[in-house]
């Protein structure tokens, strides 16, 4: 059966279902995560609960929808092992084997004939249910909090503000002093990047005209009349005026879609140093998105566990690469459209580019860009090819993850999800291409 999108939990009901949660006191714990941010991040929070708890662990990462069958080897190559699995959807036509027990869903959605039981909150309620459930079983301290606060701030959105436990959690890590409400510029890396990289390498939001042109960017900061001694610091060493100033030079220069990445709300953790990239909320989320889309989880969670020497270094020096090789992405992309005609450039109502000699780790990155600051007229969806793969992505108030993983894979086209509004198709068929995206086109069409 199907689970449908439920209500947030209450805190009081998502401790009475971790209560009716059991681990033997032997048997080693294998936390199975999604790559969502919200997984990763709740993931490293029962990480280091269970650590703290002297108990033996093991963690692993998984595409967001398992397969029933896929669980089920996993109990069967682990017998010992009790599976907690964070923000990952269930599929198929079997049922789940209890095996010494049933593995444990965090924020679990079952399109599967299963019942819930297993599943503690849903899928709104991922961190909140994490940090609950380590908090009856395991030992936590103020870095699981912490953890917990993140996840639910990055899977709220400004049209959806978090509820019920997720709110409390919130609540609590403000409480605690953990978290603190900041306004100000969000470009990753305005806290420790000298600041023309911030503006030169932003990718979180893309800057259209000014990412990778250096001499905008020095442009801006001279028009802003920012002191040479200063350029060489954060963006967050600038004095009000100053701030001020540069705020003025860069709006006009922005389209809509990047004004509220560069300046607004954010959250800060006091516990994390001033120029640590985890002390603002804006860059966690940008670290934990290009993580999933290089595939580097087991740094990410390394790094929001408390790694904060050679990892994390190894983490950041990877992510800036990335956003080098995103801007060179972006740079193709703006050639081709430049170049483009109409012929051979959409298939039907899905926009065709292709990206030759670009790497595919990039693609979901230019793929969200090419939608909200060049296609945003379009209908929403837009298909990359290079000679490797497809890649596909879209806005999510055309479809879900899941509608469009299900839809791939009725046509029998193999697909990896890249981010929550995009995936992999591994093919470069013109003609599943053309299969694919008039399946993409209807998904869209269908609503209102």
């Amino acid at each position: 059966m199907s689970k449908k999108a439920r209500r947030a939990s209450s805190f009081k009901s998502l401790e009475k279902q971790s209560e009716q949660v059991t681990f033997r006191k032997d048997e080693h714990i294998l936390i199975i995560s999604s790559p969502y941010p919200v997984a990763t991040l709740s993931a490293a929070l029962l990480s280091t609960a269970i650590l703290r708890s002297n108990r033996r662990l093991h963690i692993t990462f998984a595409n967001p929808h398992l397969n029933v069958e896929e669980i089920n080897n996993i109990r069967k190559t682990r017998p010992n092992s009790a599976v907690i699995a964070v923000g990952i959807e269930v599929v198929g036509k079997g049922r789940l084997k209890k095996g010494t027990s049933y593995p444990v869903f965090i924020g679990g959605m079952f399109h599967s004939r299963h019942d819930e039981s297993p599943s503690i909150g849903a899928a709104s309620d991922v961190a909140a249910a994490a940090f609950i459930l380590a908090k009856e079983k395991f030992k936590v301290n103020d870095r699981a909090l912490q953890l917990a606060a993140a996840g639910a701030l990055i899977h709220t959105t400004s049209n959806m503000p978090a509820k019920g436990a997720s709110r409390r959690v919130i609540a609590l890590a403000e409480k605690e002093g953990l978290l603190k409400e900041r306004k100000g510029f969000k470009l990753f890396g305005s806290n420790f990047l000298p600041m023309i990289n911030a503006l030169l390498y932003s990718t979180f939001p893309y800057l259209k005209g000014i990412s990778g042109v250096q001499e905008r960017c020095e442009h801006i900061l001279e028009e802003a009349n920012i002191p040479i001694s200063k350029r060489r610091g954060p963006i967050t060493s600038l004095d009000t005026k100053e701030a001020q100033r540069l705020t003025s030079q860069l709006i006009p220069n922005l389209d809509s879609t990047a004004i509220l990445g560069v300046l607004g709300q954010d959250f800060a953790f006091p516990a994390e140093s001033e120029e640590s990239p985890m002390h603002f909320l804006s860059g966690i989320k940008a670290l934990s998105q290009s993580a999933w889309s290089r595939w580097d989880l087991g740094a990410s969670v390394a790094v929001w566990m408390g790694d904060r020497a050679r990892t994390m270094k190894s983490f950041i020096d990877s992510h800036m690469a990335h956003t080098r090789d995103v801007i060179a992405g972006m740079q193709n992309l703006a050639s081709f459209l430049s170049n483009a005609t109409s012929e051979g450039s959409n298939l039907d109502m899905v926009v065709r580019i292709p990206l030759v000699g670009t790497h595919e780790s990039v693609l979901p990155d230019v793929a969200r860009i090419a939608l909200q600051s060049y296609l945003a007229n379009g209908n929403g969806f837009v298909m990359l090819t290079t000679e490797a793969c497809t890649e596909v992505a879209w806005d999510v108030k055309k479809a879900n993850l899941y509608e469009v993983t299900k839809a791939m894979d009725s046509l029998g086209l193999v697909s990896v999800p890249t981010s929550a509004s995009s995936l992999k198709l591994e093919t470069t068929s013109s003609g599943e291409q053309k299969t694919a995206a008039d399946a993409l086109y209807s998904l869209g069409g269908s609503r209102p």
